[in-house]
């Protein structure tokens, strides 16, 4: 992707994040005056206008030139091979999101949904919930405390099938998973989480467990608890911490991160909004 630049600025960057996990890349960027040229990319590319004004420019089937003036909010979506190019006059600030096909199938099939699909060019369609995970995403990559896997990749799988079910021409199977889990792989789920609490556990993995899609799995577990997988482990790993507090002499920082932790500081940050109190206020009262 190529673009000219109407500045003599020697960086036309003003402000620049990016990030990338497998199959999946994020990038935002604050950028003085340009033009993208026109250019087929490989993957699935999602934009987000976040400030400013961008006009796409694509070319019919026709041979005409189509022109498509974005406001802030507007989201722009051009399937992998689809020609596109695009111009901005003023500064702008814009997310851009790029999905591997590959990715998109793998993640269609083990979701049941067929793995034939197309997604829908898109222009000037508002879409706050892919802003939302767009943002969040670089959020993660730039913090010192990051999450962990589990919350990386429920948003990148929450964000990947609200595409595929919105935006594309793929549909989903019935799935024998209606409701919550069963007593039993709910069980089995519960003793999975609570024998790996140090682990960084993937959604897959947990999943796995259930003998269910991620999608489904999601839902049901979600049905069953009244909570997302990722807050139920965090409210498990809070939970074993403080039986180590109350019940062991171990250190603070060896507490983090046996129950999976990445840090003392993100510990501590994370005891306190869950318990009001810091780990070591928590022990004191505890073994006063």
């Amino acid at each position: 992707m190529e673009i000219n630049w109407k500045t003599n600025a020697e960086n036309p960057f003003l402000f620049k994040q990016q990030a990338k996990w497998n199959g999946v890349r994020v990038h935002r960027a604050r950028v003085l005056p340009g033009r993208m040229l026109e250019h087929a990319g490989a993957f699935h590319e999602i934009n987000i206008n976040l400030g400013g004004h961008l006009t796409t420019e694509k070319i019919s089937a026709g041979g005409k030139i189509v022109r498509t003036k974005g406001a802030t909010g507007n989201l722009c979506i051009t399937p992998a091979g689809q020609p596109i190019g695009a111009f901005w006059d003023k500064t702008l600030d814009n997310m851009g999101i790029s999905f591997d096909p590959d990715f998109v199938v793998r993640t269609a099939i083990e979701n049941r949904f067929n793995s034939s699909f197309e997604f829908a060019e898109i222009y000037k369609k508002e879409d706050s919930l892919v802003q939302h995970i767009g943002l969040a995403l670089l959020a993660e990559a730039e913090t010192d405390a990051p999450a962990g896997r589990l919350y990386v990749e429920s948003l990148i799988q929450t964000l990947t099938l609200h595409l595929l079910k919105n935006y594309s021409t793929a549909n989903l199977k019935q799935e024998n998973a209606h409701g919550g889990l069963s007593g039993y792989k709910l069980r089995r789920v519960e003793e999975f989480i609570s024998a790996n609490l140090e682990a960084d556990l993937s959604l897959a993995e947990i999943a796995a467990v259930a003998d269910l899609s991620q999608y489904h799995f999601a839902r049901a577990f979600r049905a069953s608890t009244g909570h997302t997988p990722q807050q139920y482990l965090m409210r498990r790993r809070i939970e074993r911490a403080k039986e180590l507090l109350a019940t062991n002499d171990l250190p603070i920082v060896e507490i983090s991160l046996r129950t999976g932790f990445k840090n003392q500081s993100h510990f501590t940050t994370l005891f306190r909004k869950f318990t009001k109190h810091t780990p070591k206020t928590w022990r004191e009262l505890k073994l006063a």
